[in-house]
């Protein structure tokens, strides 16, 4: 295997002031830190204000003056994507720990991203939340704690995500129902059923949907990224590398007109649920919606997200933290002997309560 050799230009390394080595990020501040001497250097961040982009407006005629020609390096085992920086050094894929080599590097265009939400959690945390969340497991083998904190790479990755601000204006067609009682029968046999009455109704919705937020990973599948939500991304800040450095920064696989779709259908949702609120009645049926999506404007953020892989009986499972909140989603294997044994422990207690049942 041929030796990644990148320049420190390259890996956006920023220097400590009091011994010169590589600083990094320390989640939950506003400093780098340098390992060797402890030192912290502050990063220095103007104040934030927030600039959607005009989505149509890009898509148009300005999409090439928004990509950014930017070296990254490219898993050739499961195709992530990302930014070539300190983190490198550890020459493993975060997502599948295949190694990288030298060939994997080439230069692409991408949307440069616009704002970032820092890490707030570090690694010494992350371990504690996965030890407890091992702990809280029903059925897991015993030495599955082992396994799980002695990962193959725990790694906190920018992952990329797309955010959406548009105005909708609905029309819709549909029928509202009206509950009412009716009394069949006579005597014993009179009995009392609800029924309902239909009528047909039309109207417009008009909502204004800000931060409509969809992933533009193609490395996390979208239900777990969806499990990790929310994100308060009323924090996020100017995208400043510093805030970058140390961890990897994932370019997006998912584009902006593909995301827009995915973000269609969060609002779609949100729409049909106004309507039947508008329809009223004690039931609802909407049968046709046309909606108009205007004003729409978008940003490209950078989500914080520690990820990693265990292995366990020769089979890898994942988990995934939010590095804001510390929530954590992951799979894991079951002890085919526990639940079996709590099986046989179930059967044997229901035969104990059945003949001391008959013996009665």
């Amino acid at each position: 295997m041929e030796s990644i050799e990148i320049k420190e230009k390259e890996l956006n390394i920023f220097k400590c002031s009091n011994c010169g080595a590589g600083l990094k990020y320390k989640p939950g501040t506003t400093t780098l830190i340098c390992d060797y001497c402890a030192t912290q250097n502050e990063i220095h961040q103007e104040k934030t204000i927030i600039e959607e982009l005009d989505f149509n407006d890009y898509l148009e005629k300005s999409e090439s003056e928004s990509l950014e020609l930017e070296k990254i390096i490219r898993c050739k085992n499961c195709g992530s994507a990302s930014s070539i920086n300190e983190s490198l050094k550890s020459l493993h894929c975060p997502y599948c720990s295949s190694p990288l080599v030298e060939d994997d590097i080439s230069e692409e265009r991408f949307i440069k991203p616009g704002y970032v939400l820092p890490f707030n959690l570090d690694t010494p945390k992350v371990y504690n939340l996965l030890a407890n969340w091992v702990d809280s497991l029903w059925w897991a083998p015993n030495d599955l704690k082992k396994a799980a904190l002695s990962p193959i790479g725990l790694t906190g990755i920018y992952v990329p995500y797309w955010t959406f601000d548009v105005n909708t204006f609905s029309v819709y067609v549909g029928e509202r129902g009206e509950n009412y009682q009716v009394t069949t029968g006579t005597g014993d046999n009179k009995s009392t059923e609800t029924r309902t009455r239909w009528y047909t109704a039309t109207g417009t919705i008009s909502i204004f949907f800000n931060d409509v937020i969809t992933p533009a990973s193609g490395n996390i599948d979208l239900i777990s990224l969806k499990e990790l939500e929310p994100w308060d991304t009323d924090a996020l800040i100017k995208v400043n590398d510093q805030f970058l450095s140390g961890f990897i920064t994932e370019k997006y696989k998912i584009k902006l007109k593909e995301g827009f779709q995915s973000a269609k259908i969060v609002m779609d949702e949100k729409i049909v649920q106004e309507i039947r609120h508008d329809i009223g009645g004690d039931k609802q049926r909407v049968s046709s919606v046309n909606t108009q999506y205007d004003n729409i404007h978008f940003k490209h953020v950078l989500l914080p997200v520690y990820v990693s892989s265990y292995r366990y009986k020769n089979k890898i499972y994942n988990f995934y933290v939010n590095g804001r909140n510390g929530k954590l989603i992951g799979n894991r294997p079951y002890s085919t002997v526990k639940i079996i044994f709590t099986i046989i422990t179930a059967c044997i207690l229901i035969g104990i309560l059945i003949l001391m049942f008959n013996g009665n």
